[in-house]
């Protein structure tokens, strides 16, 4: 049915609309539900008869480190090879595993790709680029709502044979893709920048805190040699002491069930979701540690990818895991919290490890943990400092918040600015 498409418009597809686009005089019902309208003159048509589909004939076994070539695989990385088995303009994605669905890459070039990896490529009466954004950004529609689920995620020939596919004539087609290779890119400078800010406020985070733990807050104090290699000067009023005069080491194991399970994460100590069955599991929770508020609970038994926190809550945590407590009366526990995560983050506990780093299992042994030093100024400017990180660190992460959402706004502006012009929802042929 044709019908003229009004600037007030009510339909969901005009309320999804960006901003500052006009849109196509003459409208037709495509009869597809999730496509809805279409603009008159535009057709729909199955992918199989707009371009050749294969898969590759490699496995990651054939990846090369520094290879020559580009090798595709079930995911958005992409590894190396020193062969090429096309050579041309092509759209890759992933037929399972990992990315099944939603991650796609255009390639004009001498490439390689997975066995387990489709290749659409000898276009016909459809541009690569156009077919490329379209397919990207709609095809998740049909193959992530029921239609593509087994016992392991996959993406079956004939769904993808089938996809309909939403076009105009190949004129129009290089036109729209013209136009969003030059939108989005101003778009991904945009987020380029967010991200870059992000990175430089987490260093800064952490140079706060680095800086006021090891220096204190007065620049113009005189300073000492600490005696400690990576520790370097300190106030001169500080003195310096090992962790086994500072914090006790507990070791209370359940023996029963039912407190809430505590997982030690990098973005702190949180309550585990037992019930829903995902991520690692013990057969036996009787057999975990008590953590008591105020305590320390650290994952010592990984110095990359571990963390250490001071608990809110009440629980038990892995028995492999270190709890302590802070048993110097004379010092303030918030302050040496973040001693103790600068120790992560700056990596300054990992040349006093061992085991095999390449496992994840480079841990501090009770030892090392014990003979570790730490600077040890008076209460009162402890308790100075840590106010001062506080305050510090709350303005740094509202401006990280800020700049994270500003990506996840300019991503959403993206992706429906892709999504409306592959679609006919505007018309951006002026624009081009």
């Amino acid at each position: 049915m044709k019908y003229k498409a009004e600037p007030s418009s009510s339909t969901v597809a005009a309320k999804r609309m960006p901003r500052g686009y006009k849109r196509y005089s003459d409208y037709k019902d495509s009869g597809v539900e999730w496509l809805g309208e279409l603009p008159e003159h535009w057709e729909h048509k199955r992918l199989k008869f707009l371009c050749r589909i294969t898969t590759g004939n490699k496995d990651t076994e054939n990846k090369v480190d520094n290879g020559e070539y580009p090798f595709y695989v079930r995911s958005q990385t992409v590894e190396r090879i020193n062969s090429y088995s096309y050579n041309g303009e092509a759209i890759l994605t992933a037929g399972d595993g990992v990315g099944v669905g939603k991650v796609f890459h255009y390639v004009n070039g001498r490439f390689d790709y997975h066995q387990r990896v489709y290749m659409f490529y000898s276009f016909k009466h459809a541009e690569g680029r156009y077919l490329f954004e379209y397919i990207k950004n709609q095809f998740y529609k049909v193959a992530l709502a029921g239609e593509a689920k087994s016992t392991v995620d996959s993406l079956r020939l004939p769904l993808i044979q089938n996809f309909l596919i939403a076009i105009p004539q190949p004129k129009e087609q290089k036109s729209i893709a013209n136009y969003l290779n030059k939108a989005t890119a101003k778009i991904d400078t945009l987020i380029e920048k967010q991200t870059k800010l992000i990175e430089l406020l987490k260093e800064k985070r952490q140079a706060v805190i680095s800086s006021a733990v090891t220096r204190g807050l007065d620049a113009s104090v005189p300073m000492k040699d600490s005696g400690v290699e990576w520790l370097g000067k300190i106030p001169e009023h500080w003195d310096i002491k090992k962790f086994k005069y500072l914090f006790r080491i507990k070791k209370r194991i359940s023996g029963q069930l039912g407190f809430d399970v505590l997982s030690i994460t990098q973005q702190g100590i949180k309550v585990k979701d037992i019930e829903s069955g995902q991520g690692q599991l013990s057969s036996d929770y009787s057999k975990y540690q008590h953590v008591k508020k105020g305590d320390f609970a650290m994952n010592h038994m990984d110095l990359l990818t571990g963390f250490v926190d001071l608990s809110v809550f009440d629980g038990v945590t892995s028995p492999d895991y270190r709890v302590f407590s802070l048993d110097d009366k004379c010092s303030n526990a918030q302050f040496y919290l973040f001693y103790l995560q600068m120790g992560y983050l700056d990596k300054i506990f990992y040349p006093f490890g061992q085991g095999s780093s390449q496992l994840g299992r480079w841990r501090l042994p009770t030892d090392a943990f014990k003979e570790f030093y730490a600077p040890y100024p008076p209460k009162e400017e402890q308790e100075l400092i840590e106010k001062h990180i506080r305050s510090t660190l709350m303005k740094i992460d509202n401006l990280i918040t800020k700049s994270t959402q500003a990506i996840d706004l300019l991503k959403e502006k993206r992706a429906a600015l892709i999504s409306a012009a592959v679609t006919g929802k505007i018309d951006v042929r002026d624009a081009a």
